[in-house]
């Protein structure tokens, strides 16, 4: 098994401190006036905290909007009374500079949200607010940053008065994590995805949120293919594709305790299908009573999963040197 030498696992150890130091970060960081949508602006692993935050306003707030653009523009109606988040961890992401651009030629609200980068240097160029992300150390990757991201989202949203004050629950979230004991279940299951492909169901809520971004660190971190979807939507034709079984999938089930019952009742017939046809399912209950423990809880397990899957293989979980090789082809 590969020695880790690039503190990644260090980075997902330190995880559940984000949450409390992203409420530092954001700190008077504030947007005037009435905000009656949000927008999130970036990619990869800057623009799926917006996925979360949209899950859990629509679950808390239910009268507030949120839309995520990934690309060169903002591709939903905005104004002035639109807060745009431009996120991005290296504040280099070509897209999302030029989505900034955007967002202010359609004169929304705009809150910068970087680590560094041509994007800081455009705060100061259009007198913007920005809440930046300290690095933990060199070689932190900005997909581990997801909870620095949704706190500084949350955490602005409160500062300007859009939803209110949510420092508390910040802080908890960032202590329910530190009280789940992950690390071994995870080798466990890390061992048995050895050689299988990753195939990641979710109900149908926390598709986008959740199965999306497990699929993706399974992409990132592990180096492997992974495929992801919902219940019911995938019992009405993705399923039908274990017909005549071409590859090794192993399914993981993210399944909420809470859910509708006939989701579940579709995930336990889903799951005795596809064992009668010998394929491995493991079935992972969501943890806590919250949108964002439940989202939160399952990612955190997932950076560890991911992590010792890519020591399995013998690779470094840390560089993606495809994505660093495909933006300097680009130029």
């Amino acid at each position: 098994m590969l020695i880790d030498k690039s503190n990644m696992l260090e980075s997902i150890k330190r995880f559940p401190g984000q949450f409390e130091k992203s409420v530092e970060f954001a700190d008077k960081v504030r947007v005037e006036g009435k905000i009656n949508k949000v927008v999130v602006s970036g990619m990869g692993g800057s623009a799926f905290p917006g996925d979360i935050l949209k899950a859990y306003l629509s679950d808390s707030f239910s009268n507030i909007p949120v839309e995520v653009c990934r690309g060169y523009s903002i591709t939903t109606p905005i104004d002035a009374n639109s807060l745009v988040f431009i996120s991005s961890f290296s504040g280099n992401t070509e897209e999302t500079i030029s989505a900034l651009y955007d967002a202010l030629e359609k004169k929304a609200q705009v809150v910068i949200v970087t680590a560094g980068g041509r994007l800081e240097e455009l705060s100061r160029e259009h007198n913007l607010p920005i809440a930046k992300i300290i690095k933990e150390f060199p070689t932190f990757q900005p997909r581990a940053a997801t909870g620095y991201f949704i706190g500084i989202f949350i955490s602005v949203l409160s500062n300007s008065g859009v939803i209110p004050e949510q420092k508390a629950d910040l802080t908890n979230l960032g202590n329910f994590l530190s009280k789940c004991e992950f690390e071994e279940e995870a080798k466990q299951l890390a061992k048995q995805l050895v050689d299988r492909i990753p195939i990641v169901y979710a109900h149908d809520f926390y598709e986008m949120p959740l199965a999306r971004i497990v699929k993706i660190k399974f992409n990132e971190n592990s180096k492997v293919q992974a495929f992801y979807n919902s219940f019911p939507e995938l019992n009405h034709n993705e399923m039908m594709g274990f017909t005549n079984i071409k590859g090794k999938y192993h399914f993981i089930i993210l399944d909420d305790p809470q859910g509708h019952e006939r989701i579940r009742k579709r995930i336990q017939i889903f799951c005795s299908f596809m064992r009668d046809k010998g394929l491995p399912v493991s079935v992972i209950e969501m943890q806590g009573n919250s949108v964002l423990t439940k989202i939160f809880g399952s990612i955190y397990f997932f950076e560890y999963v991911s992590y010792y899957l890519a020591l399995e293989y013998g690779i470094d979980p840390t560089p993606v040197d495809m994505v660093e090789d495909f933006k300097r082809t680009m130029g």
